[in-house]
């Protein structure tokens, strides 16, 4: 039996792969630190929850592209908490924000352009439709981000085609978030060129500084499609919804997109829905909750930055979301004598011997040589912390050892292995 190649060349979801080796080390009695896996530390809100409980009766498929007051309610949400402005109608909702990026993907055509340093499944998701990509270079002194310069070199260079350029901030995996100025210069070249953005903003309250993260949209709102979801801001990974809010200029696309949904997954969970409406409402409760988790993880990676940074290895500077790119390029040479010579091969060195789970950077589009990874700092019982914090107000190195014990250890492996073996 044939099947499509362009699968079979997939390999798992990396993050989901050193998931299931963490898992299966500590059931055999290792102790790791999990820093490979991003998935929010901290319970759902009560609220939401409840909600949830009230109508895990319905049984009713809803309409394909969602809810109606829930559409109503995430433009709401979009106009006050990430200033854009989007009509209800022009909001569609899946089971992630993953799928509608990959539903997107399959939709249109052309070059898709992936800043060195991006999500882990923009990529395979295009190669999955047997699509074209480039990945455009960034530095660790942008926090690598994508400049606007490196941005119109490539297009001037290629014009040849369609391009469709993929952003996410506050990122995954960098930790860095664009400004206000970096969107405008980029937006200008965006629109010079006619390209399609797709921004995906699935972290945008969780942002180090402000309530939420800038948007490109505020600046190119005719060419972008934004994307957002439960998972991260809510906490509410396994809920499984996302939505992606179209512009008017291309309302056309509505038929498109619910043709597509209706033969695919037909519509979200109907409990799902209903209790998104409940964590979309956004209460000043819920608005408080979201803040305290976002200043718990702005924290805890000062400490992991400062720690990091004072022992030689590079960090992105973390502005949001729950990750940072560190990178081990200072010690190459002596890496090099051990026979490590990919970012892939380090990780496994990490992991074995000193029980640390990090990402190798190749998975976000870095070269395999390049020796940078991706930390997630999320391996802690977010009920706890969260209880302790409320108590102290202040995070500093004894209340990450008290109350984060794995990712102090973690930190200290990582030092220790540049002490003992670089």
């Amino acid at each position: 039996m044939k099947i499509n190649q362009n699968i079979s060349g997939l390999k798992p979801s990396a993050t989901l792969l050193i998931n299931e080796k963490v898992k299966e080390l500590r059931i055999k009695g290792e102790e790791i630190t999990h820093f490979g896996f991003g998935q929010s530390p901290f319970p759902i809100h009560q609220s939401i929850v409840e909600e949830l409980k009230n109508n895990a009766t319905n049984n009713h498929y809803l309409p394909v592209n969602g809810l109606v007051e829930l559409r109503q309610q995430v433009s709401v949400f979009l106009k006050n908490n990430q200033g854009i402005h989007r009509a209800s109608d022009l909001i569609f909702i899946g089971p992630g924000s993953k799928e509608l990026l990959y539903q997107s993907i399959l939709l249109f055509e052309g070059e898709f352009l992936i800043p060195k340093g991006s999500w882990v499944s923009y990529i395979p998701q295009i190669k999955s439709k047997g699509g074209s990509y480039s990945i455009l270079e960034t530095t660790l002194e942008d926090n690598f981000k994508l400049t606007a310069s490196c941005l119109e070199a490539y297009l001037t260079q290629h014009q040849e085609q369609e391009h469709i350029l993929v952003l996410n901030s506050p990122n995954n995996p960098t930790g860095a978030v664009y400004s206000d100025v970096e969107y405008k210069s980029l937006a200008a070249v965006c629109r010079k060129h006619r390209v399609l953005v797709f921004s995906d903003e699935i972290y945008s309250q969780i942002n180090f500084t402000n309530e939420y993260s800038p948007s490109i949209s505020t600046y190119y709102s005719e060419g972008t499609i934004v994307f957002g979801g439960l998972s991260k801001v809510f906490s509410a990974g396994g809920y499984r919804l996302g939505f992606m809010s179209l512009p008017k200029e291309l309302e056309h696309l509505s038929i498109v997109y619910s043709s597509l949904f209706s033969e695919t997954f037909s519509c979200v969970s109907s409990p799902v829905q209903f209790a998104a409406v409940k964590a979309y409402q956004y209460s000043r409760e819920l608005q408080d909750y979201v803040a305290t988790s976002a200043a718990i993880l702005d924290g805890i990676s000062s400490y992991v930055f400062t720690e990091l940074s004072k022992n030689n290895i590079q960090c992105t500077t973390p502005q949001g979301s729950f990750y940072m790119i560190i990178g081990f390029e200072n010690f190459k040479e002596k890496i090099r004598s051990l026979e490590l010579q990919t970012s892939t091969n380090l990780s496994h060195y990490f992991l074995e011997n000193y029980g640390v789970a990090l990402l190798p950077g190749s998975d976000f589009g870095f070269e395999s040589n390049e020796l940078f990874f991706r930390l997630a700092f999320v391996d802690f019982d977010g009920e706890k912390v969260m209880k302790a914090y409320l108590k102290e107000k202040h995070i500093d190195e004894l209340f990450i050892k008290e109350n984060c014990l794995s990712i102090y250890k973690g930190i200290q492996q990582l030092v220790k292995c540049t002490k003992e073996d670089f």
